[in-house]
This record gives C-alpha cells, sequence and structure tokens, in this order.
C-alpha cells in the first residue's frame, strides 16, 4: 500500500511539473494582449518577480499573468533582471571578504614586531565606493516633420523615424501643430505590442510650440524597431516610428 502510495504521490508530482512548464512555454506567445487590457503596472509585476513579502498572496495577479503574454514576458525579464542582480552581490560581497582577508595577511607579514600581540592588530577599514548615477542623455526629436498615424489598427508609417540610442535619455519632443499643452500619455512598445516604458508629462508651450520632455531608460530594450505613443488630452493615440540602436 505505501509503495502504491509514493509512486502515485511521485507521478502527480511529475504531472504538476509538466503542467507547469507546458503553461510557461504557452504563456509567451499563446494570449496576445496588444491593448494591455486589464493588465497591472510595472511596480506589482517588479514586486512579484522579486518575491516582496509586502505583497500578499491576494494581491499578485497571477492569474493575469499567466493569461496574458506581454505581461508573462514582462514578468520573465524582471525575473531575470532580480537573478542577476542578486548574483551580482554575492559576487561583490566575496570580493570584499577576500580583499579585506588579503590585506589583514599583507599587513601582518609587513609587521612581524606586532605578531606577538595580535588582539592590538586592526582590520583596514574598506571604504565602498558608490559609482555616481548615469546622467540621462539630453536628446531633442522635433515631430512635426514626421507623419503620424492615429487608431490602434494603423500599421504603415511615413517619413522619418526616431533614433534612440540603447541608454538612459531625456528627451525634449516638439509635437506637431494642433497638439496643445496639457497632460499627455507617452508609451514605447515593441513590434509584438509590449510597453517598454510608459510615462505621462504635462506638455508646455514655448513660442508656439508644445514641448513634452520624457525621461526612459533603454538601456535594457533590445536592438529594433519600436512604436512611439502619444496620446494628446481627449484625444486617441498617435504614433511615430522609433529605431533603438
Amino acid at each position: 500500500m505505501t509503495l502504491m502510495a509514493e509512486s502515485k504521490q511521485s507521478s502527480s508530482s511529475k504531472l504538476e511539473r509538466d503542467a507547469v512548464a507546458l503553461g510557461k512555454n504557452n504563456s509567451k506567445t499563446a494570449f496576445p494582449n496588444p491593448k494591455r487590457e486589464g493588465c497591472p503596472d510595472r511596480t506589482r509585476l517588479r514586486a512579484m518577480a522579486r518575491r516582496d513579502r509586502r505583497l500578499a498572496l491576494k494581491d499578485l495577479p497571477i492569474s493575469h499573468v499567466v493569461s496574458c503574454s506581454p505581461c508573462f514576458l514582462e514578468y520573465m525579464r524582471f525575473r531575470r533582471i532580480s537573478f542577476l542582480m542578486r548574483a551580482s552581490q554575492v559576487t561583490a560581497a566575496v570580493l570584499a571578504v577576500l580583499a579585506i582577508g588579503l590585506l589583514s595577511v599583507r599587513l601582518v607579514r609587513n609587521n612581524p614586531r606586532d605578531q606577538s600581540n595580535t588582539s592590538q592588530v586592526k582590520p583596514p577599514v574598506v571604504v565602498k565606493h558608490t559609482p555616481p548615477p548615469i546622467e540621462p542623455l539630453a536628446i531633442s526629436v522635433d515631430l512635426a516633420s514626421f507623419s503620424p498615424t492615429r487608431g490602434d489598427d494603423a500599421k504603415d508609417y511615413s517619413g522619418n523615424k526616431v533614433h534612440f540610442p540603447q541608454k538612459p535619455i531625456r528627451a525634449t519632443f516638439l509635437l506637431p501643430v494642433g497638439m496643445e499643452p496639457g497632460e499627455y500619455a507617452i508609451r514605447l512598445q515593441d513590434s509584438s505590442g509590449m510597453v517598454i516604458a510608459e510615462r505621462s508629462a504635462p506638455g508646455r508651450l514655448n513660442v508656439g510650440t508644445t514641448l513634452l520632455e520624457v525621461e526612459m531608460d533603454l538601456s535594457g530594450a533590445a536592438p529594433g524597431t519600436f512604436t512611439l505613443m502619444i496620446r494628446p488630452p481627449g484625444l486617441s493615440w498617435r504614433k511615430f516610428p522609433v529605431v533603438v540602436e
């Protein structure tokens, strides 16, 4: 009886692992959601990927993530970043310990008179230098020279393309004629419809032209073609072709 129960439990565990693996493979492409309807914000996805203990189980959007391919891909990207950050922190801690040990050994060897009284040997002070934050690259883009399209179904772009570097940027957009001052929504999404960056910013009038200043970190974006979407207050989205290189 015990052997049969253990055999059934082993088979059940294998089926569960196979089901989870199959769910992961299907969630990547089987549930497209280009309009991102019902999607949680990126802060919630990032906290879920980092296993933030402040989030209760009922607050985790698990059922949505496994049934929305863009959210699932973004969640998996946050998981990879979380793993890399943890590995970097462990490596830095190990290197710091090794450096302290090597400095201590060198100090003892260079001061043989102090070996008789090891209690007087003081460990060296390790000063951690925090690297300065990367200043966003300032870019000015005149969207008046582009031909934007309107609506969610528009696919054909004409005119030039906006070129962004693969790094943090502070972009100042000169909006086309007719786009008035107000609160704007800005979104950058890839060819699959996954949102890479989403911001809101006020449009301000400057010498007859409405300006829009937005900061975006594109250091994690893969080079390729994207779509810049800008929505004026109370109007539909306008789209502009973008190349990240």
